[in-house]
């Protein structure tokens, strides 16, 4: 009689193609629980990166980082920078500039898909041409994209593998960019032809955690964790405002026609007061999800506390209770069209005539005028 033979199929990742196992948590595809039948699988690893930094910390720019960046920067290797279309100033890593400036350099512009659509990509592209030009930034490259919608995703990978000549590749990037989201979108898509497996262990010399996936026999590109920018709203508010705060859709332009004496709240978090002017429009650009409340100035310290305590506004988070948690910007509006910036929270885009605003922030988050984005 002829003896049958069986077959062990290996469950892999959908993620990153990893063989899925129970046993050891510091290799790759761990998954804390068994596969349940016709489940598609998805590593530890790989589910935190889709769900975006959450219970994950951002480390800031240490002497640890920089092992990381001094090792490109040796040997020459290809830096693909991530930034935030919608918060571009809080995606600017200032601290790793010097090693952008050393290596060839890739600039992936992410989160079109929150921008409205009417926006012309050239003019978006321009604009983080120029930003960059003032740090003395050149890129090879720039590509528009959205880790959500896959865009521009095989233009990335065409563009990496022309760039890198054979050398490992950095992916470099501030938190909250959606760096990991396109990585993820990456490994989805990603093919290993190698016989090196996918893996996450700390960076040689560091405790950096990365992700650390084969191109080639002698090459690999590295993941690195997403650095806290310290003057961004988002290192000053909790994980819960966060959610108000970040756009997941694309945003809808809010136009105020105000006369001054007014104030415009931005939930528990913001105040915008138009001090001294001519009545005019100013048009919000910011999450859907974060509301904005009008009042008169003299009531708006008042209204601003009572929001926050009845939780009748969004976002409120644990570190603003009233105004003494706010610091004040003062702005005289030149003539023209300008953009009001609290970083990582919104802009304010109004066509001046004079006049003088009032900003205030959180303590430490940058405030500023820049020329318009759109």
């Amino acid at each position: 009689m002829e003896k049958k033979t069986t077959t062990s199929v290996q469950i892999r990742c959908f993620g990153c193609g990893a063989p899925i196992q129970n046993t050891n948590p510091n290799l790759t595809g761990f998954l804390p629980r068994r596969i349940a039948e016709g489940e598609t699988p998805l590593c530890q690893r790989c589910y935190r990166l889709q769900h975006y930094g959450e219970d994950v910390p951002n480390p800031n720019f240490s002497s640890e980082y920089r092992k990381v960046m001094d090792e490109a920067k040796k040997n020459h290797s290809l830096i693909v920078y991530v930034v935030d279309l919608f918060a571009f100033e809080s995606s600017l890593i200032l601290s790793a500039f010097d090693y952008m400036k050393a290596c060839p350099l890739l600039v992936i512009a992410n989160k079109r898909d929150v921008l409205p659509r009417n926006v012309d990509d050239n003019k978006l592209i321009k604009f983080v041409e120029d930003k960059l030009k003032e740090y003395e930034l050149t890129p090879e490259k720039i590509i528009i994209s959205s880790a959500y919608k896959n865009l521009n995703l095989d233009a990335m990978i065409r563009e990496i593998n022309r760039l890198r000549n054979g050398k490992n590749v950095y992916f470099v990037g501030a938190s909250s960019v959606g760096k990991s989201s396109l990585i993820n979108s990456f490994l989805k898509v990603y093919k290993n032809e190698t016989k090196t497996f996918i893996s996450t262990s700390p960076y040689p010399g560091t405790t950096l955690d990365v992700i650390k996936v084969p191109l080639d026999e002698k090459s690999f590109f590295y993941d690195t964790p997403g650095i806290l920018v310290e003057n961004s709203i988002f290192a000053h508010i909790d994980r819960n405002a966060m959610k108000y705060v970040i756009p997941r859709r694309e945003i809808q332009p809010r136009t105020f026609q105000i006369n001054d004496q007014q104030s415009l709240l931005i939930g528990g978090i913001a105040r915008f007061d138009y001090v001294e002017g001519k009545k005019g429009g100013f048009t919000f650009y910011l999450s859907n999800e974060c509301d904005i409340n009008r009042c008169k100035i003299e009531k708006a310290n008042d209204t601003f506390a009572s929001m926050i305590f009845s939780k009748s506004t969004k976002p409120t988070t644990a570190q603003i209770k009233n105004m003494d948690d706010l610091e004040k910007h003062e702005f005289e509006l030149p003539l023209g069209p300008i953009d009001i910036l609290i970083s990582g929270l919104c802009w304010v885009k109004c066509n001046s005539t004079g006049g003088l605003v009032n900003v205030y922030a959180p303590k430490g988050v940058a405030v500023s005028i820049r020329s318009c984005k759109i």
